[in-house]
């Protein structure tokens, strides 16, 4: 259960962190998206990304918090993981490579695959070590 409630509290931080992260370049500095993008970026291109982009900043510091939340009873709240590592697969797994497939950094995007992977098969692993009951 102590690996559970890690889990919850370890990835619960991560996606508050990557959420402050994508919050930063919303509202104070939009050019921190421009200079990841593998194209030359006008200012109506980043705003249009960054409004498409908001959705997802606002979503993962939703997730964060409830996790951090939720590690008060992890296995109350066991459930979620499994939806977390299906998100961590499609949100973030097979939207890398799709990603990496339009000409992003191979580099960065492969290492957030492994920490999504990462993230799912603890989390799988985890809730799968609790005892019936």
């Amino acid at each position: 259960m102590k690996k559970l409630t890690w889990w919850f509290r370890v990835v619960g931080a991560f996606y508050l962190l990557l959420g402050l992260m994508n919050l930063y370049g919303m509202f104070v500095n939009p050019d921190f998206f421009a200079s990841n993008m593998p194209y030359v970026a006008d200012a109506g291109m980043v705003r249009a990304f960054v409004e498409g982009w908001s959705p997802f900043a606002f979503e993962v510091v939703g997730i964060g918090t409830f996790l951090l939340w939720a590690s008060r009873d992890a296995r109350k709240f066991a459930s979620v993981v499994w939806l977390i590592a299906w998100l961590e697969i499609w949100h973030g797994v097979i939207d890398d490579l799709y990603l990496i497939s339009q000409g992003y950094s191979a580099s960065g995007y492969l290492a957030f695959i492994a920490v999504h992977l990462l993230i799912a098969g603890l989390g799988i692993t985890f809730v799968r070590q609790l005892p019936d009951g």
